[in-house]
């Protein structure tokens, strides 16, 4: 579920809400989603292609889909639901055929007592909520979805089609191997123009749709001495696959190498790619990165999910103390504000949140990356080459001169960058990034040994996220504590005082792979500076004492804040013990 981010902190007159009887278009623009001359470009489209206005609007970039959904979901005071993460009952599936359900984009969800729970991409659509109240027999409850999630869990529901250990056989037993030999981009490129797709093409899609589908970050191609190992990285933890027989290595390989562009012949060297595929009807990108190593090429395909791309601050799970200073924070006009945390602790998704907070028609958004994760419409988005000299350092001091008011460098990795990133802050710019250290506070004295002058730090620096991922208890299977003292104590932990002391753990079931958790979550440090940093930066202090300054502000520790997230049963303690390494 995507909570609604709050509202700006400008000056600027709300405005009016639309009139009685308003069109679609009209209701977007009074929430300010959208502006009257993209509603005029939306409209030329659809005269000129035909359709519904909502298709357009997501098609052209102008929302996306899930901002609509919330949207939508919010008039009809309807619930949202992520269908990536619902399981759904064959017997509720069975109450509306799967064509009704594609031409009224709905889907049923739940069924309980004699009421029917239907996800819908227009929850107002008075017309279609009629016809599935009369077909199902029961009283129709809205929740809303996005159009293309619907329309995806359809076609996957459709779909059926072979299992990846069928398409092994199958190429296994065709005739002299000719299955297994495909090896140019000529006749890849001719096999997938064919009506019958080629068994390695299938094969693949079948590897990279399974790992989309169950909600996998990774899928790691693994070469052995007799064989290629598939596993996917789940949750931050990698779970066997499927074993590949050694005579498929090369032309699994050859094919994910083509899908990502990469040179098929260079076998020698390390490259990396960029991918798009389709699940369904899912649009999903795909970094590729190969590796040699003694028994072949090992390769890695990142599943870059937009969900990250749509979310928003407050759908991050931060604490309302921590929410509102992260917001406080980047209303301020100019300064730098530094998310750091290890690779995989979610950096990416906070900073695409905050840009969705702070882009807009009225500024000028620029970002420095490496690779471009997600595209964002309406922010200048540039990846960054270092083999043809386009560094985080030179890219910048090129975009000082853009007139940009906004700046997102996605790594702080040189000394340059570093004093070039301050200097932008002190002339009145916006500049966010990341860094590695282990907490909030460690950040400065960092900068400080990158080169950075302290004198410059206080006024720059406005503050610094630190944040982790731990994995979430799964709902299906979660159980109390009996007795969490205990618990603590087996930890060699103190509790602490005058707070109810309750903890959860996941028991085991097939919804979660028997491993007690599924999804994951962030906890957040927050370290806001003030007047009383400036003596310790110019006496270059060591993070300790930048902490115990922090800690007299109010900042609750990483520690203590995944405490908070097991107290309300969300975690474990163990999970939170593991990404902190607190006591």
């Amino acid at each position: 579920m995507i909570a609604h981010s709050g509202s700006n902190a400008d000056q600027s007159p709300t405005p009016p809400g639309p009139r009685p009887g308003a069109g679609l278009g009209d209701r977007l623009i009074a929430a300010g989603l959208i502006t009257e001359s993209q509603l005029e470009l939306a409209h030329r489209e659809q005269r000129r292609r035909g359709g519904m206005l909502s298709r357009i609007l997501v098609d052209l970039g102008l929302v996306s889909g899930d901002q609509l959904s919330q949207f939508l979901a919010k008039e009809a005071e309807a619930g949202l639901v992520d269908l990536s993460r619902v399981v759904i009952d064959q017997a509720v599936l069975d109450l509306v055929p799967v064509e009704v359900c594609r031409k009224l984009r709905a889907l049923p969800v739940a069924r309980i007592n004699g009421a029917v729970t239907i996800a819908m991409a227009d929850p107002m659509n008075v017309v279609a909520i009629d016809t599935l109240h009369h077909l199902t027999g029961l009283r129709v409850e809205v929740a809303t979805a996005t159009e293309q999630d619907i329309l995806a869990f359809l076609d996957n529901l459709q779909s059926g089609g072979e299992t990846i250990q069928e398409s092994i056989d199958e190429i296994i037993q065709g005739e002299d191997g000719e299955a297994a030999r495909l090896a140019t981009k000529e006749e890849v490129d001719l096999a997938a123009a064919s009506q019958d797709e080629a068994p390695i093409i299938r094969l693949v899609n079948q590897i990279i749709a399974r790992a989309v589908n169950i909600g996998a970050s990774d899928v790691h191609f693994e070469p052995e001495d007799k064989m290629m190992r598939i596993r996917v990285r789940l949750d931050g933890n990698l779970y066997p696959d499927v074993l590949i027989p050694k005579s498929l290595q090369s032309p699994v390989t050859t094919r994910v190498k083509i899908l990502a562009d990469m040179d098929v012949a260079e076998t020698r060297l390390p490259q990396d790619g960029r991918a798009t595929v389709y699940v369904g009807r899912r649009q999903i990108n795909l970094r590729v990165s190969s590796l040699p190593t003694s028994f072949g090429e090992n390769i890695v395909v990142r599943i870059l999910s937009n969900g990250a791309m749509l979310t928003t601050i407050g759908s991050l799970g931060m604490s309302s103390e921590v929410e509102k200073e992260l917001r406080d924070a980047i209303d301020r006009p100019h300064g730098v504000l530094i998310v750091t945390g290890p690779t995989g602790s979610g950096k990416s998704t906070t900073l695409y949140a905050i840009l969705r907070e702070v882009s807009g028609t009225d500024v000028s958004t620029f970002t420095l990356e490496d690779p471009v994760e997600y595209r964002m419409p309406g922010v200048r988005q540039t990846q960054i080459k270092e083999e043809i000299g386009l560094t985080f350092s030179a890219g910048l001091r090129t975009l000082l001169r853009q007139d940009p008011d906004i700046i997102l460098v996605g790594e702080t990795r040189d000394t340059e960058t570093a004093q070039l990133m301050v200097r932008a802050a002190l002339t009145g710019h916006l500049v966010f990034t990341t860094l590695h250290t282990n907490d909030a506070p460690g950040a400065v004295p960092r900068l400080i040994d990158m080169g950075v002058e302290p004198f410059l730090l206080p006024e720059a620096l406005i503050g610094v996220l630190a944040q982790r991922l731990v994995r979430r208890v799964c709902e299906k299977c979660r159980e109390p504590i009996a007795d969490p003292a205990r618990m603590f104590h087996l930890l060699g932990l103190t509790p602490p005082e005058g707070v109810p002391l309750q903890l959860w753990r996941g028991r085991g079931c097939p919804v979660c792979k028997n491993s007690g958790y599924r999804g994951r979550m962030g906890i957040f440090e927050l370290m806001i500076l003030d007047a009383r940093f400036h003596e310790p930066i110019m006496n270059r202090a060591g993070a300790p004492e930048y902490a115990r300054l922090a800690r007299e502000r109010g900042m609750k520790t990483l520690y203590e804040d995944g405490l908070r997230r097991a107290f309300a049963g969300q975690t474990t303690l163990e999970e939170v013990l593991r990404v902190t390494r607190a006591g």
